[in-house]
């Protein structure tokens, strides 16, 4: 991992490309008031539709209130890590366009720690993001000791996305393109809501679904919601370590 010194550094020129980058610091202030935004709009919407007979009603008896954990699992744990690994996965795209990647070569900073730079800034900015969205919102949250682990699982899927970018885009225009690939995905994680057991497992190959299993098992009290998340995590450090060796051997080429 690089030095205090050299993250300071790195981190400095982050916060400049994103001050001048109008999209980038859209996104940023989006996740702010993404939090306080939710926390208000949920039961309004609840309320709206509980006065106006359509959930619960007749043919549906679920109250939206019901439904809290399933936007609470996809804003704070899933638009957490998407929106910073989307972040930062244009910053990483820029550099590339740039020849930037190429120049380190040639500098002291080894590649490997520039891409240890990247995977721990996105994931711990995730994390931040995660534990601030599940609070702000204030719906349908856990106590810290329980959060904790799960935002840290949710926390891995920022640098996958950084490093998804940087490896199958070759700009930002294809990056941007590939940005729908991770809103149709995240979908998975409000159909698996509705999914019943056991067949909710069969969609633990996307592993943030398992992230959020393990949220919404913590909520009703299961002993065992640590399992989903273990295996969801672990399949994403997997998958880590398979895209920073292809991220390295593209950028080496």
């Amino acid at each position: 991992m690089p030095s205090f010194a050299t993250v300071r550094l790195l981190a400095r020129n982050d916060v400049r490309l994103i001050a001048r980058d109008k999209m980038l610091v859209t996104m940023a202030v989006f996740i702010v008031v993404m939090g306080v935004a939710t926390r208000y709009a949920l039961p309004a919407i609840d309320t709206a539709l509980a006065n106006g007979g359509v959930m619960p009603s007749d043919t549906v008896t679920l109250r939206f209130s019901d439904t809290f954990p399933m936007f609470v699992a996809f804003i704070a744990l899933w638009q957490a890590a998407n929106i910073p690994g989307v972040l930062f996965g244009f910053i990483l795209l820029g550099e590339k366009e740039d020849q930037t990647l190429q120049a380190l070569r040639v500098t002291p900073l080894p590649l490997r720690v520039y891409t240890g730079y990247r995977v721990g800034v996105s994931a711990a900015v995730a994390l931040l993001a995660a534990l601030y969205l599940s609070y702000s919102i204030g719906w349908s949250s856990l106590p810290p000791l329980r959060l904790l682990p799960i935002a840290l699982g949710a926390s891995l899927t920022a640098p996958l996305a950084v490093l998804f970018y940087a490896t199958f885009a070759s700009n930002k225009i294809q990056g941007l393109a590939l940005t729908k690939f991770g809103g149709v995905a995240g979908l998975l994680i409000l159909v698996g809501f509705f999914v019943p057991e056991p067949w909710q497992w069969l969609l633990g190959v996307f592993p943030p679904l398992l992230v959020a299993k393990s949220y919404w098992m913590a909520l009703d009290g299961r002993a065992w919601y640590w399992l989903p998340l273990l295996i969801g995590s672990v399949a994403q450090v997997g998958l880590l370590v398979l895209l920073i060796n292809r991220f390295r051997r593209a950028v080496s080429r």
